[in-house]
């Protein structure tokens, strides 16, 4: 598809949130998001390699059921059994490692003014999308749900936000900019459009599913049995 000469500026974020969201995930770029516009609508079309999927954590009961979303919204079929996914990975150069690593991304959201004091967590988050900002490069964006913005109401509109994601943080927001506009954006950072793109996209799938409530670690990625095996 090629792409037109000059990307319009866009409308406020919070349009993005007046219809379903677009929301992009995987880490593998545009294709990944491309896959992920096919399967938000239930159709699960990942045909690569149908892999085990092994984690190692004290909470993986708990995390099982944010393991299975993540996998079903990048359109991988899976089961977990135990501390083990099965599933059937995009077919997509790195899919055994890029994947695994995502899964088990934390995903942890806040948003901290200047004395250290966290206001807003992924508690308050209501929707996910990513989109192109004025320049045309990705960005992810945060709706805040109605607890998030009554935090911000009666917050002093002098605050200042910096939002973070598992310690890295992004670009300041002001509460008096969420009072008018309760979203946050997160911005893919500088680099090729592809590597951005990975990035917001990582962040999408992260915080729509997110957090994990340990950290987890991979075991080992296997072939999966075959039906004859």
């Amino acid at each position: 598809m090629t792409p037109p000469n000059r990307i319009p500026p866009r409308p406020k974020a919070a349009t993005l949130f007046m219809a379903a969201p677009v929301v992009f995930l995987g880490c593998l770029g545009l294709a990944v998001a491309i896959l992920f516009v096919v399967t938000r609508y239930g159709d699960a079309t990942a045909q690569g390699e149908r892999v085990e999927i092994e984690f190692s954590g004290v909470c993986m009961a708990d995390a099982a059921p944010l393991l299975s979303a993540r996998a079903d919204q990048i359109g991988m079929p899976a089961s977990i059994t135990g501390n083990t996914m099965t599933a059937t990975l995009p077919n997509m150069e790195n899919a055994r490692i890029l994947i695994p690593q995502l899964l088990i991304t934390i995903g942890a959201f806040q948003a901290d003014d200047s004395t250290g004091t966290t206001h807003l967590t992924n508690e308050q988050i209501d929707e996910v999308a990513i989109d192109l900002d004025e320049s045309g490069m990705p960005v992810t964006y945060i709706k805040l749900n109605a607890g998030g913005r009554s935090i911000v109401k009666n917050a002093s509109t002098e605050t200042l936000l910096t939002p973070m994601v598992d310690g890295s943080s992004f670009s300041n927001v002001g509460m008096d900019e969420l009072k008018d506009e309760p979203v946050i954006a997160l911005h893919s950072g500088s680099g090729m459009t592809a590597d951005r793109m990975k990035r917001a996209a990582d962040l999408a799938i992260v915080l729509q599913h997110g957090p994990l409530p340990c950290p987890l670690r991979i075991v080992g990625v296997t072939a999966a049995p075959t039906a004859a095996e």
